[in-house]
């Protein structure tokens, strides 16, 4: 029992904290008082545990970017990808004002102190529950369920690793719930080793965890979750950031862990309803194969409301318009014949009526001049209503993707918020790392290169990628296609570090204006400079904050 009281304080905290709305299993309504010997004797109450740490996880749906616990700024143009080319965010974000300006320092930008909080706070957790669960009694949990949950727990922490890993390049490696009396002073480990840490750490207890979770276990870890970890991990691992070597073997075992998780057999793309890009970030029933994990909310206990925070209105129903899509964004998106629109033979694309036959994803994705939405009509003239300024459509695009189409009347001031789900890993990425990996593990793309992109595109209503393309034209066409595919499910914004494609950060961001100087009808569309960026190559990764290097002097670099 004395193991059990050495965790006391910080399982009663975990408790009686407000549960992630995971599922009906991670529902479990908390107590006002719970002692630690009841806590690890009641099933009931250590699946509440589980629960508050799922429900402590970060995510692009719900950062603080004003720091540590101001909720009122909870998702005010936090998403990661505001720090991209894709994004543009409101002028007094963290992200628009240090990271876009490649200002940020140690102690001059409060959302990597939350990253660093949460995701350690997350691990500690984890810690607990691993060091607990060989205690609890086989009439409370039998040997399999005990199991199951430890690979939960090991999964939960190599997840939150690895993002200090992808944020930071180094951090410690915590396999301990650390108590005051231990030594605090841990060394961070290398971006290799945390990698080589979650790579043995799937190879040994992924397959505890269930290929699929009943109803009531939603949202769950799977061995398909813990696979697909491994697979974002070694893909980052073989990146020019941390592969300077470029070696191609790397890269090999980047492809085969992706291939790992496609021949599951378990996970599909999404293609319900004539919208199944837009329509599968609202589908949460056991149709959307497509997921392997993400960050669950439910309404009304545990929203996220990004509709309040990023959502534009067109006449002004509430919503704050925190992000803006921009043009350099747009320019991204093929034309129906799978051209970019750069592309000078490409007889689709006209620059005077931009919108047309764009690939299916543009759509389902963007607001832009002449739609309706929510009701209005979309008017980005001089004037009208959605005229792009510093407040409100800066870049003359407004975010569909992920947004609810609301009535006008919806109280979004805590009447009502969106609860849909925050993807972490679905199979569309699975795909795309397979193509890139494979791709740049050989010296021209094989045809098994070409199916996993095109399985992507295919869904999109993209035609196949042209025959014989080079390893380098592929490669340009896979990171296009990432980012497409992912829009606002912050991927881009590490892409573009693992790739050190810092040119990218540093081209300034363009917008679109929309203009009808004769008042006949015939629009003109010009593209102009929004915003300035600059980006110096010193923050591929983000430095660790400064009261943490302060706390544990072994952080610093030396």
């Amino acid at each position: 029992m004395n193991k059990m009281k050495k965790y006391r304080n910080l399982a009663l905290a975990t408790v009686v904290a407000l549960a992630s709305g995971c599922s009906d299993m991670l529902d479990i309504k908390p107590t006002t008082f719970i002692s630690d010997e009841a806590l690890w004797e009641d099933s009931k109450l250590i699946n509440q545990f589980v629960a508050n740490t799922y429900g402590s996880m970060l995510c692009g749906f719900n950062r603080c970017t004003a720091g540590v616990g101001q909720d009122w700024a909870m998702s005010w143009a936090g998403n990661l990808d505001s720090g991209t080319d894709d994004v543009a965010c409101v002028s007094d974000s963290p992200i628009y004002l240090q990271l876009n300006k490649d200002a940020i320092t140690e102690q001059s930008c409060p959302f990597i102190e939350e990253i660093w909080q949460q995701e350690y706070k997350v691990i500690r957790k984890c810690n607990i529950l691993i060091a607990q669960l060989p205690d609890v009694d086989e009439m409370v949990l039998t040997a399999e369920q005990k199991a199951v949950l430890d690979a939960e727990a090991r999964f939960l922490r190599a997840f939150c690793h690895f993002e200090l890993a992808r944020t930071f390049g180094k951090a410690p490696l915590m396999l301990v719930a650390q108590e005051l009396t231990d030594d605090l002073l841990v060394p961070p480990s290398t971006f290799e080793d945390i990698v080589n840490f979650i790579v043995d750490e799937c190879d040994t207890y992924a397959d505890n965890l269930p290929l699929t979770r009943t109803a009531d276990e939603t949202g769950h870890a799977t061995k398909g979750a813990f696979l697909a970890l491994k697979s974002r991990a070694l893909l980052y691992l073989a990146s020019p950031l941390n592969n300077a070597g470029g070696d191609t073997q790397r890269w090999a075992a980047a492809a085969q862990a992706a291939k790992d998780v496609m021949d599951l057999s378990v996970y599909h793309l999404y293609r319900q309803g004539e919208t199944p890009y837009y329509s599968m970030a609202f589908d949460k029933t056991a149709a959307n194969e497509e997921i392997i994990f993400e960050r669950r909310f439910t309404y009304p206990e545990a929203p996220h409301n990004i509709h309040m925070m990023w959502s534009s209105d067109v006449t002004d129903h509430g919503s704050w318009n925190g992000v803006y899509p921009t043009q350099n964004l747009v320019d991204a998106y093929e034309t129906t014949n799978g051209m970019m629109i750069d592309d000078p033979a490409n007889t689709l694309y006209d620059d005077q009526n931009p919108y047309a036959n764009r690939d299916s994803r543009f759509y389902q994705s963007l607001l832009y001049h002449g739609l309706t939405w929510e009701g209005d009509e979309i008017n980005m003239l001089p004037g009208g209503s959605c005229e792009p300024e510093l407040g409100r459509w800066r870049c003359g695009y407004g975010l569909r993707k992920f947004m609810e189409e609301l009535p006008g009347t919806t109280n979004i001031y805590g009447g009502y918020a969106q609860s849909n789900n925050f993807p972490y890993f679905r199979y569309a990425e699975v795909l795309l790392n397979y193509a890139e990996a494979q791709n740049e593990a050989l010296a021209a793309p094989d045809q098994s290169v070409y199916d996993a992109i095109n399985e992507v595109r295919d869904r999109a209503g993209q035609p196949g990628l042209p025959a014989g393309l080079t390893k380098d034209a592929m490669r340009e066409r896979i990171k296009n296609e990432r980012r497409v595919e992912f829009l606002m499910e912050e991927h881009r914004f590490y892409d573009l570090r693992r790739w050190l494609d810092g040119d990218v950060l540093a081209q300034p961001i363009m917008g679109m204006k929309v203009y009808d100087e004769n008042e006949d009808g015939v629009l003109e569309y010009v593209v102009s400079q929004v915003e300035e960026r600059a980006f110096t190559g010193a923050h591929y990764y983000l430095p660790i904050p400064l009261a943490e290097q302060e706390k544990n002097p072994l952080l610093k670099d030396e």
